[in-house]
């Protein structure tokens, strides 16, 4: 049949048979159809050698003639015959894998050599040698022009075509050898003639002779290029720029001198544009057409057939002797000697189908086998390699002696890599196929994407199909972007079945084009990223979420992320004895030293930065699987790396390396599509992070190299530390035992001892708390035991971030269902694994090596959701530990990556949240078990907790001395965690993350709760009290408790609380306040809890900001915390928004709460937090006051601005916007307003008695309102919603119910407060007009509060503000309202009149009259009424005089405390509730003495003034008890008392009440014995002698026998003094015409023996009536007075002279006694007539101290008393006439007898006095020695002579006359109404 099918193909030749048969010979179709039938037919099993040595023969036999005579077949015959091939190619059996090898090993066939040359002809290199040249390969024929001529060879030697002896059938070079080669053959053929075009020329020899030439021309140029090693290498590491990059593309290489030249050279002139062609050297695809007309159907079918068969021979293995076999590897994989190269034709023309037809069919075709061809040939050359190295290091060949069955690959290595390396053929044909996925093709895009995907499995590198696709992707084109990722969905949803079903070919994605699209999603372009969008909610319907996480998890789960708990770490620490350990440390360090680094280290995992978001899945693998004993030690770098390696890191560095492939930039020039970068990187290399590790890393290690710490060295670090610090700690104990231990110890030793001991032990224990709050605040903590690659890592977030961005709902949905099921979803292989191994090196495990076996399907992590959850939390929970040196950078870059982590977290939790809100009870179990699982929300709150420990370890002054003290001693924790060294606003960003995550799962408890509330909704009632008990216990906790949700978590209420403390950063706080603000609905029992300190801490901070300002304007230093942090200048305003919404939603009915959405709803949970805002309610209106004021001074300096703007005062912002936080804080108030009008007009109240004014006037009964108070009153008025009446009806219902604003019994009540700030209101506030248009409200305050049992000061307050009112507004109109005010008036008066008589006790029982109780008064000026004012504070210093009986004064300074609750001690304290009530009485009479008067004038009109009267009468009861009692305790009441009665007298109506009672104590014997009251009574008085006509006459004429209470001696000259009394309270000249009288009264005196008691008193009238009575009415009355005054004077020195006679006689012992004398010895004047002289004196000094003019009469009489002239000197003397006696005036006599008697003045008994009149200003003399310096100042005053004898010892110079009168009248009055006074003390 052979030899049939032979003659087919020779028409002209007849063959020997053909004359026997008149048929014609069978068509090769026909022969074709019987090979198949006998094939089908014949049981060819039944010897085997049928099917393993005939069949390949025939075979061979098919193929070749096949090869050789194409053109003689039709293409459908071509067909059938390749198609026949193929059956019996599937018939055919390989032999054993040996056979022996004697036969055939001497005699090799002649083809046997020529295929032998074909195999050394493809020899190549070791694709793993990066330096070797490249020299062209053997230029041969490939045999193509020998076989041309066989079939004639056969036919002369006619060698049978099939023979049974032919045994070398599968040897070298035997018939399956060359029917491989024959096939080759067909289809280079093929594709000429059929698919190019070109007619085959008439010979082979002519073919032959013109190929190798232009194969030898094209392939030497490149020689001399190629071999030098020197200059491809610095080719190599040149980068590529796009430009040049496209150059290449559309250039035939001729710059990278490629073989394929040839081809084209071979390519004949028929097709048209070949010379253009040839000499551009461009083989792009538009150009190469096939012949005039489509290629045929029969030709795409032949072609096919044709590649099908090559296929299946390619995979037919040859047997080789063990030689051979070496010499195969050798040829295979020796380095290239200096021989030509040479291409396989059939090779050249299956690639230029691939690249250069335009049918798609037969391109697809090409490819796939070219595909397979590959993949074969490099699968192949990995399997011989490999037993060649088994057999090499096993040392024994297991074959030797036999026939060894090899499959040689069917095409060399070498020219692979020359394929890959030196043509751009990869890239070209995915251009094809990538042009292929055009709509026009669309029939096509099945395959097309399938060969896509094999052909990115199978190409050099990863990048050739990505770049194409990411170029496209990131096209400056629109619509070209959008052509590519239509393209890119194609292929995503065509490659789902072969990527589900991964296999180690397949092991690629295209993952670099995935996160291309995923960043599209967040593309400005609104057209691009919603064509992303749509692919994505494709893909994730369609299940895709795996395929696109994988690329993401991988990226998250890199092995350098590995981390250990510090659980685990503790652990082991306390496993050894730390002695023991201690002793061992060495050894262990040596142990980690010889430790091999972990393979992350290694070259092999080389990621170049361009590459970034590559991830190759085989290095993860090799890298993971291998033990880490294995690895060679990192130390063992070699120099020749290093070059390489520095290169790296400058082109790294130069170029950027964060702009890579996946950046949304339009400019991708940097790295993409580098075909250059791309294989030099593809080769293995240092990972570009490890440089900046290279000299830190094994600081604690220092002979480990570069190798990385292991555990046992951190924990040799740790440990060293630990055991210092206990160590420490260990000694003290010792020495404090062995100091115990000692013999003998005096008390006081063991004293110190105990105290030590004491100190000590509180010192233990402060350090085991601090440890335990370490270890609950640090227990989730995960530390990493290398630096890993951040930015990896935070695109991976990014990414998700993206994803969750674009489509949250459908992706949550998607990784909600998807599992973790390696079984089904092959991808999920190496993540389930790595997470294993994650899991591992938590618990300690190491993370590499062989993983325990684990049960199929189990994964830590079931669902995607969960796995994304738990990696987030991973990340944020990771930090360095301190003892791995890390670059500053790697910190920070943690940091991000923690920040990231929760920000993704956050847009998980926020879209789970709605899915919780559709309220399926499915859907809220499996999220609530996601939760518990993950342990989200305890990881969350830990993080938070130790971020806000950090920042507040960094607050506070970084002093040196500080720092180390820290140091020493803090805590294994601390010192175990890297936590960084920055500022305090450096962990901001990851607290206000987490704050935001923490807001988001409060709702979502929220939700989840509410739907498991449903289920179990039946009411319990132990259920409920177990509930309550375990929330106290939950919200005391310091650590997370399991059930609670959120807001019932002490760790949370606690860092609220805390949240806004100046030392965690001013920068948080927007963050807290938005946190606690959104999240109000939703803390439920712990709303007040949580809200109440938080509130404080604005108010605290907001108060902080005011006294900041205050400090600045005043120019004091700025507080230390405002200096060390910038706070925003809308900071006030934040606070104050939170403050409202806050205490907005706790204080008012919220009009919209339905139980869904709220869970504060719970009436008793808002009404606890209501009560418990309500007790800070004085705290806040505080703040508010303090921020009112601070704006009113912003606005009074922004008034006057001067030209420069200079204004002066604070420079702080904050307060800057005054408008606008005017309006906040009125936004706030105005709201409380409506429902709790009581409870803020309170807590202004508290708030005021806190604002007292410091020192105010001591005499204010009512105290006038300080600037702060008054602040408060504009606060008030400012809110709209208070008008006057209804702050008025406020502060009366106030009153009413005080509410008590704390919880403590002891808080002060705010009634007597708010009618302060009542009273302060409307004083300074209302206008008059106001004041009467709101009189119902006000008379409803006084109404209402005098009523009430008020304290004495509330009543003051009353009055004060009646008063005010009455004398603002004029009359009232109606006489209801006239008379509603009247019987206020009256109770108010009452009220106060009975706090007046407070201090009056009945005389007996039954009896009605009062008297004064014998206590101490605190007079007003003593007692600082604001303390007493306020009855939360006792006296603060007051000073109580009392009055012993013996008259000896006492003082008691009493000092209170200020707590008001404990007295300074029991004496004093009994002396102060003693005394107590006077204050109140002496003030109510005070304020009644102010007020009474006119306030009665006016509320009672003219004609109703009687009724008053009584009212009067019934006050005036308890006034005149005070006035009776003279006793210096009584003084202030007697005093206000005095003054009351000085006012009301002035008013006639009122005279009936007092006229009686005034009378008689002015009678009373006491009646002068007062002090500074004085001038109140002179007015009353007056008033009593004015409104009764008589009464002046009366008291004159009355006898002196009516003062009976006097004794009889002394009642005349009483009587005289009282009648002095009346004539001096009256005005000047008022009683002028009553002189006759008064003289007659005084002439009655002198008639009637009088006594010097009388006498003085006269003298005293005398004294009034000069400055009562005018001097021309005095006329009469002179010659009486002068006269009386020489009597006296005369009587003075009689007595003077009396005396000195038995002075003289006396001896001189005596006279100095009695000089020296203090008491009245025998000898001196008697102390009446002393009086008498002193009254006669001051009269005599009071009319010379009159100037003249005042005084004209007693000018006549002057010279009979004082010396006008100087009588002494000698020109006077002189002229003296003998006989003239000297007249004397009488000062002149009195002198000199003094002088004569006591001798010259002397200093000691001079009296003070100054040198002006009056002189004489005591009250009282006790000796008449005491008057000598007023008779020597008068001897010298009058002289005419102005000077003094320089010599004289004397008083200075008087002025005289007197110039200044007025003064000096005033002081007479003064000195006059003094003399009247009688001393307490007498």
């Amino acid at each position: 049949m052979m030899r049939c099918f032979e003659d087919c193909f020779r028409p002209g030749k007849p063959s020997p048979t053909a004359g026997t048969h008149s048929s014609p010979p069978p068509t090769v179709s026909e022969l074709c159809t019987l090979l198949v039938l006998l094939l089908d037919v014949i049981p060819l099993e039944l010897y085997s050698e049928v099917q393993t040595q005939y069949l390949p023969q025939v075979l061979g036999c098919l193929v070749q003639p096949l090869a050789e005579e194409m053109e003689a077949l039709s293409l459908p015959e071509l067909t059938h015959a390749l198609k026949t091939c193929f059956k019996v190619l599937s018939k055919v059996q390989m032999p054993p894998s040996y056979l022996d090898a004697e036969s055939t090993c001497g005699s090799p066939s002649p083809v046997k050599g020529e295929k032998s040359e074909i195999i050394l002809d493809t020899k190549a290199v070791i694709p793993g040698d990066e330096d070797a040249s490249f020299p062209p390969l053997k230029s041969e024929d490939s045999g193509i022009g020998l076989s041309a001529s066989s079939p004639e060879l056969s036919e002369h030697l006619r060698v049978p075509r099939v023979s049974p002896e032919k045994d070398d059938v599968w040897k070298k070079g035997g018939s399956m050898q060359r029917t491989f080669v024959c096939i080759q053959e067909l289809i280079a053929n093929f594709a000429q003639k059929n698919i190019f075009g070109v007619q085959q020329t008439a010979s082979g020899d002519e073919n032959k002779a013109e190929e190798p030439e232009g194969l030898r021309a094209e392939g030497r140029t490149p020689g001399p290029e190629l071999s030098d090693p020197s200059r491809k290498n610095s080719w190599e590491a040149k980068p590529i720029s796009v430009p040049q990059f496209k150059q290449m593309l559309s250039d035939l290489f001729t710059v990278r001198g490629s073989p394929f030249k040839t081809k084209n050279a071979a390519l004949p002139s028929p097709l048209p544009s070949s010379p253009g062609r040839r000499k551009e050297g461009d083989w792009a695809v538009d150009q190469v057409v096939t012949a005039p007309g489509s290629p045929r159907e029969g030709c795409r079918e032949a072609f096919a057939a044709a590649c099908h068969l090559l296929l299946d021979c390619a995979t037919f293995p040859v047997y080789l002797s063990e030689e051979e076999t070496e010499q195969l590897c050798e040829t295979l994989f020796q380095l290239p000697g200096a021989s030509e190269a040479s291409f396989p034709a059939w090779l050249k023309s299956l690639m230029t189908v691939c690249c250069c037809v335009t049918d798609c069919y037969l391109q697809n075709v090409a490819i796939s086998t070219l595909l397979e061809v590959i993949n074969h040939s490099q699968s192949l050359a990995l399997v011989i390699e490999d037993k060649m190295k088994r057999y090499k290091t096993a040392g024994y060949n297991p074959f030797s002696g036999r026939l060894q069955m090899v499959t040689a690959p069917p095409v060399a290595p070498g020219v692979l890599k020359v394929v890959a390396e030196r043509t751009d053929f990869y890239q070209r044909v995915a251009r094809v196929l990538w042009n292929q996925l055009n709509k026009e093709t669309r029939e096509h895009h099945i395959t097309c994407v399938e060969l896509f995907y094999r052909l990115h499995c199978l190409a050099p590198t990863a990048n050739i199909c990505e770049d194409i696709i990411c170029h496209a992707l990131l096209d400056s084109d629109k619509g070209t972007r959008l052509e590519a990722l239509f393209r890119f969905s194609v292929i995503w949803h065509l490659t789902r079945e072969i990527q589900g079903s991964r296999v180690t070919s397949h092991n690629r994605s295209f993952d670099r084009s995935l996160f291309v699209v995923l960043d599209s999603l967040t593309c400005t372009d609104g057209a691009i990223s919603a064509a992303a969008q749509g692919w994505l909610v494709r893909a994730l319907s369609l299940g895709d979420v795996a395929r696109i996480l994988e690329p993401v998890l991988l990226l998250l789960l890199q092995p350098k992320t590995q981390r250990t708990s510090i659980h685990c770490l503790k652990q082991e620490n306390a496993a050894e004895d730390l002695h023991r350990w201690f002793n061992r440390k060495k050894s262990s360090c040596k142990e980690s030293c010889g430790a091999s680094e972990p393979p992350d280290g290694s070259p092999e995992e080389g990621t170049p930065l361009s590459q970034f978001t590559t991830v190759d899945r085989e290095a993860i693998w090799a890298e993971v699987e291998k033990e880490p004993e294995k690895d060679p030690p990192g130390g063992e770098l070699t120099e020749e790396d290093l070059p390489d390696y520095g290169d790296l890191l400058d082109r790294t560095a130069s170029g950027a390396p964060d702009s890579s492939e996946h950046t949304e930039s339009a400019d991708t020039s940097s790295a993409l599509t580098d075909s250059e970068n791309t294989s030099s990187f593809s080769s293995p290399s240092h990972d570009p992070q490890e440089p900046s590790h290279e000299d830190s890393c094994c600081a604690p290690i220092p002979a480990a190299g570069r190798g990385y710490p292991r555990r046992s060295a951190l924990l040799a670090a740790f440990q060293a530390d630990a055991c210092k610090s206990s160590a420490r700690l260990g000694l003290a104990r010792v020495d404090s035992d062995r100091t115990q231990a000692s013999e003998s110890l005096s008390s006081d030793e063991e004293a110190d001892l105990e105290l030590q001991a004491l100190a000590s032990s509180r010192l233990l224990k402060q350090q085991r708390d601090r440890q335990e709050t370490a270890e609950a605040l640090f227990k989730h903590v995960l530390l990493y035991l290398q630096p890993y690659d951040s930015r990896r890592v935070l695109y991976a977030f990014s990414v998700l971030e993206a994803v969750l961005k674009a489509n949250p709902k459908e992706f949550i949905e998607a990784v909600s269902r998807t599992s973790m099921d390696t079984s089904s979803t092959a991808h999920l292989n190496l993540i389930s694994n790595l997470l294993a191994r994650h899991q591992e090196a938590l618990v300690g495990q190491s993370f590499y090596g062989k993983l325990q076996t684990q049960p199929p399907n189990v994964c830590p992590h079931s669902l995607l959701i969960e796995l994304l959850t738990y990696l987030c939390l991973s990340f944020l929970r990771s930090y360095y530990p301190c003892y791995l040196k890390v670059s500053h950078r790697d910190a920070l870059g943690n940091r991000d990556v923690q920040v990231k982590s929760v920000e993704v977290l956050i847009r998980i939790m926020t879209q789970l949240v709605s899915v919780a809100k559709s309220a399926e009870g499915q859907n809220a179990e499996s999220i609530h078990g996601l939760l518990q699982r993950c342990q989200v929300q305890e990881f969350v709150l830990l993080s938070l907790s130790a971020s806000m420990y950090t920042s507040q370890k960094r607050y506070g002054p970084a002093t040196a001395e500080r720092g180390r003290a820290v140091r020493e001693d803090s805590l294994f924790e601390e010192s175990l965690i890297n936590l960084g060294q920055d500022q305090v606003w450096s962990e901001h960003p990851l607290q206000i993350e987490l704050l935001k995550l923490l807001q988001v799962l409060i709702v979502l408890e929220h939700h989840l709760g509410q739907v498991l509330e449903e289920a179990d909704a039946q009411p319990d009632l132990s259920r409920e009290w177990r509930r309550a008990l375990s929330f106290q216990q939950a919200i005391s906790a310091g650590q997370y408790v399991r059930p609670h949700p959120l807001p019932s978590q002490g760790l949370l209420v606690s860092a609220v609380v805390r949240g806004l403390q100046p030392a965690y950063g001013y920068g948080m706080h927007p963050a807290w306040v938005s946190l606690v603000t959104h999240s109000l609905p939703y803390f439920g029992k712990s709303l007040g809890w949580t809200v109440t300190p938080f509130v404080v801490q604005i108010c605290k901070n907001l108060d902080e900001l005011v006294k900041q300002y205050e400090s600045e304007s005043a120019k004091l230093s700025i507080s230390i915390t405002s200096k060390r942090e910038n706070i925003s200048p809308d900071y006030p305003l934040t606070l104050l928004e939170g403050l409202t919404t806050i205490s907005h939603f706790c204080l008012l009915e919220q009009p919209n709460q339905n139980k869904k959405t709220t869970a504060a709803s719970d009436p008793s949970n808002l009404k606890n937090a209501k009560n418990a805002i309500l007790e800070e309610l004085p705290r806040i209106v505080n703040t508010m006051a303090l921020l009112w004021n601070v704006l009113r001074r912003e606005e009074a300096q922004k008034r006057p601005v001067d030209l420069l703007g200079a204004t002066k005062g604070s420079s702080s912002v904050y307060f800057k916007t005054t408008k606008t936080i005017r309006q906040k804080i009125l936004e706030f108030l105005n709201p409380l307003t409506a429902h709790l009008g009581v409870q803020l007009i309170a807590a202004v109240a508290a708030v005021w008695s806190r604002k007292k004014v410091q020192r105010h006037s001591k005499m204010k009964i009512v105290p006038a309102a300080s600037a702060s108070q008054l602040t408060l009153v504009d606060l008030v008025c400012a809110l709209s919603a208070l008008q006057a009446d209804t702050v008025l009806l406020l502060v009366k219902e106030v009153v009413k119910r005080p509410p008590q604003l704390r919880g403590d019994e002891k808080s002060p009540l705010v009634d007597i407060p708010v009618l302060q700030f009542c009273s302060a209101f409307i004083q300074s506030r209302l206008p008059a007009a106001a004041l009467q248009e709101n009189f119902p409200s006000l008379l409803g305050v006084l109404k209402e509060s005098v009523q009430l049992n008020l304290a004495p000061p509330g009543y003051f307050l009353l009055l004060s503000m009646l008063n005010d009112f009455v004398t603002r507004t004029p009359n009232l109109e109606s006489k209801k309202d006239q008379k509603d005010l009247q019987e206020v008036t009256q109770k108010i008066l009452e009220a106060v009149g009975n706090i007046a008589g407070s201090s009056l006790e009945q005389t007996s029982w039954l009896s009605r009259n009062l008297e004064v109780k014998a206590q101490p008064q605190i007079s007003l000026e003593e007692s600082d009424a604001e303390e007493d004012l306020h009855g939360n504070s006792t006296l603060a210093a007051v000073s109580c005089v009392g009055w012993t009986e013996r008259g000896q004064k006492l003082e008691i300074q009493l000092k209170g405390s200020h707590s008001g609750s404990d007295a300074a001690a029991t004496a004093a304290s009994t002396m102060v509730s003693a005394s107590a009530p006077s204050v109140y009485s002496v003030q109510a009479l005070s304020l009644l003495a102010e007020v009474l008067a006119s306030l009665l004038d006016m509320v009672y009109r003219s004609d109703e003034k009687e009724k008053a009267v009584p009212l009067i009468s019934r006050l005036l009861y308890y006034v005149f008890p005070y006035l009776r009692n003279h006793s210096a305790y009584n003084a202030p009441s007697f005093r206000a008392g005095a003054q009351l009665l000085s006012s009301l007298s002035g008013y006639a109506y009122t005279k009936r009440a007092w006229k009686k009672e005034a009378l008689e104590l002015f009678l009373d014997p006491a009646f002068f014995q007062m002090d500074t009251s004085c001038a109140h009574w002179k007015s009353i008085i007056d008033h009593l002698l004015t409104h009764e006509k008589t009464m002046f006459k009366d008291l004159m004429n009355m006898q002196s026998s009516s003062l009976k209470l006097f004794p009889s001696c002394e009642q005349k000259a009483m009587l005289l003094k009282r009648q002095a009394f009346a004539v001096f309270s009256g005005e000047l000249d008022q009683y002028h015409l009553y002189l006759p009288l008064i003289q007659e009264r005084l002439t009655d005196n002198l008639r009637v023996g009088q006594t010097s008691i009388v006498a003085a008193q006269m003298f005293l009238f005398f004294r009034v009536l000069l400055l009562r009575i005018s001097p021309q009415h005095l006329t009469s009355l002179w010659p009486i007075m002068v006269s009386e005054l020489i009597q006296t004077f005369i009587q003075l020195e009689e007595d003077l002279k009396e005396d000195d006679e038995p002075l003289r006689n006396s001896n001189k012992i005596k006279k100095v006694s009695v000089a020296d004398g203090n008491g009245p010895l025998a000898g001196e004047i008697a102390q009446s007539e002393l009086i008498l002289y002193l009254s006669a004196c001051k009269f005599l000094d009071t009319a010379l101290s009159f100037p003249p003019d005042k005084m004209p009469l007693f000018q006549i009489y002057r010279w009979a008393f004082v010396p006008e002239v100087d009588t002494e000197g000698p020109a006077f003397l002189s002229d003296l006439e003998e006989n003239h006696q000297e007249c004397k005036p009488h000062t002149v006599r009195i002198l000199e007898l003094l002088k004569l008697k006591y001798g010259d003045i002397s200093a000691s008994d001079e009296i003070t006095m100054k040198s002006e009149f009056p002189l004489l200003r005591q009250h009282s003399v006790s000796s008449i020695r005491q008057l000598l310096p007023f008779f020597k100042t008068l001897n010298c005053a009058f002289k005419t002579q102005n000077k003094l004898p320089t010599d004289t010892q004397g008083p200075p110079f008087l002025e005289f006359p007197v110039t200044d009168s007025p003064r000096v009248l005033k002081r007479l009055e003064e000195y006059v109404e003094y003399d009247f006074l009688e001393h307490l003390e007498c």
